[in-house]
Order: structure tokens, then sequence, then C-alpha cells
């Protein structure tokens, strides 16, 4: 006991002869850094000296958290700076929850606060005796210069890619504020009609595209009605547009793929955001569970159309309908997701045409629905990185509007699809990657005609209205070789097996992807590949898939395409990016053999034809975190078709497509952006029935202006933007197709604006 009470003198009598001494050992400086990420955090508490005997008084700290005013987000890695009194200086940076911590003394002092994309902060605080904690620095976002950020490059992209991120999906003008319209003004695209989102990729046919959103096949990406996507915007993250040569882990579409991953919501504390537009309104919900080691997320969006849509039309009604659930929770070495997602259309007539044929089938509808449930594993395993993951889906569609076909149909479908994949790191320049995936479809379609006996009867009965499974598999393999900092070779193959009814069909998958860096931000990028898919619609439409092996075949394509990607005047501040491709490629789709035929059911409706499609794309770049931003694309193309044993234009064949998007932060929160598109005519079906001839004349081109104003308003703990866009301000004509009348043609078309107003307010 004496011997204890000996130690405690000795250290109580250190500690009095020098008093800076616990400060000293308090400072920690650190080089500032870090990527432009966000941090919460509650302010710490003291930091006591202690010896072995008791704790004694601690010199005094100043401690808190620094946030995002408005969206009260942590600042992870944020420069702080104390300056006492006596003009010491101590500095460290924000940890991982935000919080900081530094040595102080009693009296005045100053905080210095930086963070790359928000204005510098400063403050002056009287530091109490035993120390100041519990502060809270809100910084303000830079919404006006330039919004630096630190970089981390990453290793290329396996496949040529190009990446949207989150604050262009919801700001690009001429998209409504939706994500995947934006895919409308990159290089490649065709949009059928405006603006009915139909898009066709470097020739191909719209159904031949593909769209994922967490790896999850969606069988439609827009509603039909206004042409919003199914999924709420502020949802997204990210979305990654393949126009040719996508990765190994997808497959069985013959043109490119556009893949979505949803935002991971934040952990720290509950998130809620709403929008109300023109045309209607939705929100998110997002929040933690078990102390942060689980999250849950919700959005929904409804149309209100209908209400407005009835009121000033005597002939139809509207409305559609979305919903996205998302819950992840840690299990074992990884996270376990559930993520659901689902979508409603109806357009009625309200006086619908009578049909000829008899049918069950309300009349006068346009109704598109599906459903589609994931459950998710993805960790570390043995070394490497396992996803594995199981879905159920369900469609059900019915198209009895006769304006649209001549007959009622309807399907419904049931679906189930695993999907498993694995990557390694075999050493340090070499990864390897395995996996798999199938899907199993059953369907029941409907069809007046169908149930009819004799030759009218056999004349529909096609295999698109019969009763049906379908099952399509594949498997993969592929190599990442990296030959130092300048060259990356991806060799992969890809086998894919189909069955239908009693027909099956296998196709080989090999793909390649090189890219070679020559200086220091440019690289050479090659890609060779072979792609197939089941006979699809022209344009596709939930429930109609799967069918017609036997009688059609698979769809194929082989393509190529070579590059050139490159930073301009980075170094000078301009920060551009030039991407640039040329591209061919070969294929055997399923067309509609007449432009002018509305009746799915009829037995020669589609017919398989060979075709090929060549061009050149080019896209200049200016991210958006500079006060002037935006992009330049262009896209040279030719789309052929062999009809008849005539080579001529596909109907998706638009010479020339022109997009620019530019847009600029002006002081007090506002934002202007436009954008102006124009594309030549696409070639369209000239028909005399009373001569029975036909001509492909091409319609005029068509161009547009959009513009977008908005104004952010930032409150302490919470935010909103209200914003204006007009689409097609210049009320240009679009002329979608033509025809014959006593011998002289007729254009058919529209002078169209449309206004979306809306508020977006999270907090």
């Amino acid at each position: 006991m004496s011997g204890s009470i000996l130690a405690a003198l000795l250290v109580a009598i250190a500690v009095d002869a020098s008093p800076d001494a616990g400060a000293e050992d308090a400072r920690e400086t650190t080089e500032a850094g870090g990527a432009d990420a966000e941090v919460h955090a509650d302010a710490g508490a003291e930091a006591p000296v202690s010896t072995d005997a008791e704790p004694l008084a601690s010199a005094p700290v100043l401690s808190g958290r620094v946030l995002a005013r408005g969206t009260r987000e942590p600042l992870v890695g944020a420069q702080v700076r104390v300056i006492l009194g006596n003009g010491a200086t101590h500095d460290t940076e924000t940890d991982e929850s935000g919080e900081f911590t530094l040595p102080a003394r009693s009296g005045p002092c100053e905080v210095l606060v930086r963070y790359p994309g928000f204005e510098p902060f400063s403050r002056k605080f009287d530091v109490a005796e035993r120390g100041t904690s519990g502060l809270v620095l809100r910084l303000q976002p830079r919404l006006i210069g330039d919004r630096y950020e630190t970089v981390v490059t990453a290793a290329p992209e396996r496949a040529p890619a190009v990446p949207v991120r989150r604050e262009e999906l919801t700001h690009t003008p001429g998209a409504f504020g939706d994500p995947f319209r934006v895919m409308e003004s990159l290089p490649g695209v065709v949009q059928a009609v405006w603006p009915m989102p139909i898009y066709a990729i470097r020739g191909a046919n719209p159904g031949n595209t593909g769209f994922f959103i967490d790896g999850v096949r969606a069988p439609a990406l827009f509603h039909f009605a206004l042409g919003p996507s199914v999924i709420h915007p502020f949802f997204l993250d990210e979305m990654q547009f393949y126009p040719g040569g996508y990765p190994l882990e997808y497959g069985r579409y013959v043109s490119g793929i556009v893949t979505a991953r949803t935002a991971a919501p934040a952990t720290d504390r509950l998130h809620v955001s709403a929008d109300v537009r023109l045309f209607d309104a939705g929100g998110i919900v997002a929040m933690p569970f078990d102390q942060g080691r689980g999250t849950v997320a919700m959005a929904g969006r409804y149309s209100y159309t209908g209400l407005v849509l009835s009121a000033f039309s005597s002939e139809y009604s509207l409305d559609y309908w979305d919903y996205q659930l998302r819950i992840e929770h840690r299990l074992g070495p990884g996270r376990l997701t559930l993520f659901a997602f689902g979508s409603g259309d109806t357009l009625q007539q309200k006086h619908p045409d009578a049909v000829s044929v008899p049918s069950d089938i309300q009349p006068g509808l346009a109704q598109l629905m599906f459903h589609r449930v994931q459950l998710r594993w993805d960790g570390g395993v043995l070394g490497g990185r396992l996803a594995a993951s199981a879905l159920v889906g369900y469609d059900d569609s019915t198209v009895s509007n006769t304006q649209l076909f001549d007959l009622p149909v309807s399907s419904r479908m049931l679906m189930a699809a695993p999907r498993l994949g694995l990557g390694w790191r075999l050493g340090r320049w070499v990864e390897l990657q395995i996996g798999g995936d199938a899907e199993a479809q059953r369907f029941w379609p409907r069809s007046a005609l169908a149930e009819l006996g004799g030759g009218l009867g056999n004349y529909y009965q096609t295999d698109l209205f019969r009763n049906r499974s379908a099952l399509s598999a594949g498997g993969y393999v592929g190599l990442t070789i990296k030959a130092g900092d300048r060259l990356q070779v991806t060799p992969g193959l890809r086998y894919e097996g189909y069955f239908e009814q009693n027909t099956q069909a296998g196709a080989p998958s090999p793909r390649l992807t090189l890219r070679y860096r020559v200086a220091r931000e440019t690289w050479l990028k090659g890609h060779v590949g072979q792609f197939s898919q089941m006979p699809s619609l022209p344009v596709g439409v939930p429930g109609f898939e799967g069918f017609g092996l036997q009688s059609y075949g698979l769809q194929q394509s082989r393509q190529g395409s070579l590059g050139v990607e490159t930073g301009v005047g980075e170094r000078d501040g301009a920060d551009l990016s030039l991407d640039t491709s040329i591209f061919y490629q070969r294929l055997h789709v399923t067309d509609m053999r007449s432009s002018s035929s509305r009746d799915p059911q009829a037995y020669d409706f589609l017919e398989p034809r060979e075709g090929e499609s060549y061009g050149f794309e080019i896209m200049l770049r200016r991210p958006m975190r500079h006060r002037l931003y935006g992009w330049l694309s262009y896209t040279l193309s030719r789309s052929l078709r062999v009809v008849d044993g005539v080579i001529a234009p596909s109907d998706w064949d638009q010479r020339h497509v022109l997009n620019l998007v530019t847009g600029c932060r002006l002081p007090r929160g506002f934002t202007v952006s436009g954008r102006f598109h124009y594309n030549s005519g696409r070639p369209f079906a000239l028909w005399d029935n009373g001569f029975k001839w036909v001509d492909y004349q091409r319609l005029p081109a068509f161009a547009q202006l959009d513009l977008r104003g908005e104004k952010r308003f930032i409150h302490d703990t919470w935010i909103w933007d209200a914003y204006v866009e007009l689409v097609n301000v210049t009320m240009s004509r679009e002329v979608f197709e033509e025809g014959l009348q006593n011998g002289v043609v007729v254009q058919r078309g529209y002078r169209l604006i449309l206004p979306s107003i809306g508020v977006h307010v999270e907090w």
C-alpha cells in the first residue's frame, strides 16, 4: 500500500513540474486528404491522463463533429485546425464517424475547417477551463465555382462503358429528372419517336437491349405513358451504359445493356426525401436498424395524371405507379440484401372501339404490370469474392386498345432466376472470374383468335400465343490480365443454352477486351465478341418473350469496336475527357415483316432477318463538379437489313444523331442547363394498297431544344430544390409516319412542348 501511495505522489510532482506535457502527448498532426465523402459524428468527450494509481485532471480539449449543411451528412477526412490564443496551432482530420478532437487551452481560439466541394469554415470560440465538446460545425456546399475533389484512379473498366453518376442522372435537361432517360443523350442511341422512351442501340432493335438493376433483369424500364423510369430517380446511385461488348456476367442480349446500381442507405440516421412533379409524386425513406448493422430503404411513386387527363380528355384515362424496397444486413463475412421492385401502367379508352372477334378481355386497355424480388449475398469467401442470388418475378400484360393492336391480347408469366459469381485475384496482375445464371419462365397467353378452329384458327396459332415454358441458362469464365500499368487484356468465354417447348439450342459467346495506355491519360481500347438471344418482339413487352425458338431460331450478333479515350487539358484546368469509337456488327434478328402491321397474332407478324450496322461515335465531356459542365455526343452510323433479298435501311437507321448538353451553376444556388438534340430522319415504308407496291422514304429531320432551371435552398438540417423544365421549347414538329391519300404523300406528326415543374425535399 505504501508503495502505491509513493508512486502516485511521484507522478503528481512530475505533472505539476510540466503542465503542458499532457497537451503535447495529445497532439496529433496528420496530412489532410481523402476522397470526397461524407461523415456524421457526435462530439467526443474529454481525454483524461491516467496513471496506475488514480485518474488525474486532463488538459483541455476541443471536440465536435463536421456536417454538411442541409443534408446533415458527415464529412470524412475534413481538415480541422485550431489556433489557440497564444498562437499555437494543432491539426487533425475527422475520423470515419466524423468526429475530431484537438488539444486546446482555456480562453479564445479559432477553428478552421476545409473540405473539397465546400466553402472554407472559420469560427471563434472560448474554450472552457475543462475543455469544450459537442460542437457541431456545418459546412456550406460550394454552389458556384468548381467542386474540386480527391479522385482515386481505379483500374480500367473490363468492358467499354459510359458511366453516368447520380447528379447527372437527375439533372440532365430533357430527361424530366428520370435517370434512364439520360441514355437518349448518349452516343450510339436512336430514339424511335420522341417523346416515347423506345431506344435502338447501334442499329439493333429496341428489344435487343437489356436492362439490369442491381443485377436484376427488368422487363421494362419506363412507364409507357409520359415515359418516366420505373425506378424512383433518387433511389439510384450510378448507371453504366454499354452500347456493345458488355461484361461476362451478363448475357442473352445481342445489342447493348444498361446496368444501374441502387444507392446504399446511410447507416447513421433516418433519411427522408419527397418529390412532387407536375404529373406524379413520390418519396424515399431510409433508416438503419440493429445498431447500424442493417439498413432499410423504401421508395415509391404514383401518378395523378389520370385525374388531370380525365378532366381534359373525353377519350382516355391514365395512371402509373412503381415501388422499390431494399433491406440489407451484415451476415458473416458479407451482406445479405433483399431487393424488390415493381411497376404498373394503365391507359384506358373511355369509349373503346368494337372488335370483330368476341373476347372476355376487357376492351380499350393497355395495361402492363411486373414485380421482381431478389435475395442476394455478397462477401469474401476462400480468399475471393462471392455473389449469390435467387430471384422470382411475375408479369401481367393486356393490350385491347385497338389504336395499338387490331385484336385483344394478354399474357401472364412466372419466372425464377438463380445467379452465382465468384472472383479471385490469382496474383498481382491476374484475376479470375467464373459464374453462371439461369432463368426459368412459364407463360399463359390469352388471345381471342387462338381458340378458333379451322383455317382461321391455324392462321393465328403462333407460338407466342400458346401456353409454354422456356429456360435459358449460361455459364462463364474469364481472366483479367494486367501487364504492368499499360496493358490490360480480358479474355472470356460464355456459353448459353436455350430450351423452349421441345426445342433446344446452344451458342458460345467468346469475348475479348483490350486496353493499352499510350500516354499518361490516353488509352487505346478494343473489343470483339459474339452474343445470342431468344427470339423477341422488336419492342419488348413484359410477359411477351421466351417464344419461337423452333420457328425463328436464335438471334445472334458479332460485334467489334476500336477506340481511343483520353483526358484533354486536365492540367490546364479544362478537365475534358474525349472518347471516340468505331464499331461494326453483324446481326441476325427477328423483325416485324411490315412496319404497318398491328396484329402480333398473325403467323407472319415476325420474320428472321440478316443485318449489319457500323458507325463512328464521339463523346466530349466535362464533369459536373465544375461550374460549367456538360457533354457533346455525336453518332454517324448506318443500320441495314436484308428484306426479301434486297439490302435496305432498317426501321432504326438514323444517319446523324447529335446531342449537346451543358449547364452552369450561378450565384445564390441557381443552375441553368440545356440540351440541343438533332437527328436525321429514319426510313419509313410508303405503301400503295391499290397498286400493291412499297417505297421507302425518309422522314424529315428533327431538332429540339430543352431548357431546365433550378434553385437550391439550403437550411441547417434540410434542403429543397425547385425546378422548371421545358422540353422542346422550339415547338419542333415530330413526323412519325407518312401515307398516301389519292396518290399524294401525307405526313402525320405533332408539335408538342412538355413542361415539368417539381420540388425535391430532403432531410
